[in-house]
């Protein structure tokens, strides 16, 4: 039987590691979605890691090649949800319009309650972690951080098309931006009542320029 080709070879060591490589990822996403539904049913501390690899069908040591400890996969669970949330939520492609669709579509999250993130956890929670843990709170911040450049970028974009007021640092606004939907999950989890619309509403009136 003849030899197989070496492009055949180094084709089958190619799919294998594909292969490897979404083994893996399927992993880790499977035991971040069992994390955060067990942390939407039970809290952040209550779900062993038992709990979670078992939800997951996976064992502890599945777990171990993906995360460190509990801290890491809390982390990892938090980041996932957010940046899929700021993925679905920052507009991009249209330079004069992309903040206020970002607006739109975010107020759009709020009223059919797809806002707050993270099916049922707790963003109390997760903020005091942050607080007694600077393993926890760095990630976080990085992600806030991301999320205000990300914005920014929408703001010089629409001042430089003219839609949106040039008297205003991108950067700025931005992270009030960011406080702003912080401070709106704050509010819908202590029940503090609010109509977003009009708010939102307001709110682009005073990002608009006079013209």
């Amino acid at each position: 039987m003849p030899d197989e080709a070496p492009d055949s070879r180094e084709g089958a060591r190619k799919r294998a590691r594909r292969s490897r490589g979404d083994t893996k990822r399927e992993t880790r996403e499977a035991l971040i979605a069992a994390g955060i539904a067990a942390f939407a049913e039970e809290g952040l501390d209550a779900p062993s890691l038992d709990s979670i690899c078992a939800r997951a069908g996976y064992t502890r040591g599945a777990f171990y090649v993906h995360f460190a400890d509990r801290d890491d996969f809390l982390v990892a669970a938090m980041t996932h949800l957010f940046e899929t949330f700021l993925d679905a939520m920052i507009a991009t492609g249209d330079a004069a319009l992309d903040l206020q669709k970002t607006v739109d579509t975010f107020v759009a999250a709020v009223s059919s309650g797809r806002f707050p993130v993270g099916g049922g956890m707790h963003f109390h929670q997760f903020l005091a972690a942050c607080r007694r843990n600077p393993r926890i709170r760095l990630p976080f911040v990085a992600v806030l951080e991301k999320t205000a450049q990300r914005l920014a970028v929408a703001v010089r974009e629409g001042q430089g098309a003219g839609t949106v007021r040039s008297d205003v640092d991108p950067l700025r606004l931005s992270t009030i931006l960011v406080g702003l939907v912080m401070g709106i999950q704050a509010a819908i989890e202590v029940g503090y009542p609010f109509e977003i619309e009009p708010l939102a509403g307001d709110f682009s009136k005073l990002l608009r320029t006079s013209g």
